[in-house]
């Protein structure tokens, strides 16, 4: 396939828009799909829009969003690494929305391919699946983070289309979904249903109320993921008015950029959509500049990769061994000492790990802690259950 056959250039009504910048303005520091297409050889991130705002009623104005995004990020300054970054341009709506669909899968896929994280921009979450889609044949034991203030896991027999992507993802075949981490739901959005669905499923769920004073203990949550979908809905309409569905309650503009920096900082993760953003509501861009800055957290997490995963016979970790007292088992704990990041090992055959028999889930120190206390982490015991 080619990219062409999909992406339409950048508008030029998104450069009007920016009257002077600086040399090291993203506008000038980016590869941009203005003619064509940018040559991909060395470009470690990629930027692609999506013009779809059909999935549902209300979306319509999700379809301007890429652009209106565009006009404020490209004003912002490159972080102090060397960038090597693409703008490929939007897909255009297609003839249906199964269409666009596949076009995004497509491209995603065709950018994983070669080792391109695609950062998707535009859109409501509904095109979360096509996104997943792309992973099909590429990636085993995969591992889904959401970011939304709901969790829909309902299905619309009526129209299957409009069913919500998690649900979608859940029921796809061949089935390569390993663990779903979903932060920020807000439980009076939630039915009991699917909170029950989730824990049954040994899914990992980190409520907003649960992040306040601790929002860095989403960073192991996010550790392990391979794509990520970030929904505009998390952010409360005070820092986010364009939100599809603005709620008074929701994560706070800092928060939302912490959170895409600790994705960025995922060594796992190969994707992130950016989703949810009416721009047709937006009041003065407040919505537009959030987004963009979150975009910019997310690629100087990037850049501050750890590349820390502990492998065996390394020096750079110090091992715990907790024993539990009335239990011949032990958990042993892995703390690497320069980036101070733990984890914890689960039993796992060897013929099927892919880290020479050892699986291992991020945790924290309060994991640890918790463990000394003769108490089994929560997402110890979730990892162990889905394994065997």
């Amino acid at each position: 396939m080619q990219l062409s056959d999909f992406l339409s250039p950048i508008s030029e009504t998104v450069f009007n828009s920016i009257q002077e910048s600086s040399p090291k303005s993203l506008v000038n520091v980016l590869d941009i799909h203005v003619k064509k297409i940018p040559d991909l050889e060395n470009i470690q991130l990629a930027i692609i829009g999506v013009k779809e705002g059909r999935m549902q009623n209300d979306q319509t104005g999700t379809a301007i969003s890429p652009d209106e995004v565009r006009k404020h990020f490209y004003k912002l300054v490159q972080p102090k690494f060397e960038i090597k970054i693409a703008d490929l341009g939007n897909i255009e709506a297609g003839e249906s929305v199964n269409d666009t669909l596949f076009a995004l899968s497509s491209c995603v896929k065709y950018l994983l391919e070669k080792k391109i994280i695609t950062i998707i921009l535009g859109g409501a979450q509904d095109l979360a699946y096509a996104q997943y889609t792309a992973y099909e044949g590429l990636v085993q034991n995969f591992n889904l983070a959401s970011v939304d203030a709901k969790i829909d896991l309902k299905q619309n027999e009526q129209s299957p289309i409009n069913s919500g992507y998690l649900y979608k993802i859940i029921s796809h075949q061949p089935n390569y979904l390993f663990n779903i981490v979903h932060i920020g739901n807000q439980n009076y959005f939630v039915e009991q249903e699917s909170l029950d669905s989730f824990e049954k499923m040994n899914f990992d769920m980190m409520r907003l109320g649960n992040m306040r004073n601790k929002l860095q203990d989403t960073e192991p949550l996010l550790r392990n993921a391979n794509m990520m979908v970030m929904s505009m809905n998390s952010i409360r309409a005070a820092d986010s008015p364009a939100s599809v569905e603005a709620n008074p309650n929701g994560l706070f503009g800092e928060e939302a950029c912490q959170i895409s920096r600790y994705a960025g900082m995922s060594n796992e993760l190969s994707s992130i959509g950016f989703y949810d953003l009416n721009a047709t509501k937006d009041i003065e861009g407040r919505s537009a500049k959030l987004l963009s800055q979150m975009i910019w957290y997310f690629i100087d997490g990037f850049y501050n990769r750890k590349n820390d995963y502990p492998v065996a016979d390394s020096n750079e970790y110090m091992k715990y061994r907790t024993t539990f007292k009335n239990s011949d088992y032990e958990i042993v704990f892995y703390k690497n000492i320069y980036t101070e990041r733990w984890w914890m090992e689960v039993p796992y055959p060897k013929e099927r790990s892919n880290h020479k028999g050892m699986f291992l889930v991020p945790c924290s120190y309060a994991d640890y802690q918790l463990a000394q206390t003769d108490e089994v982490p929560d997402r110890w015991m979730k990892a162990y259950h889905k394994l065997f």
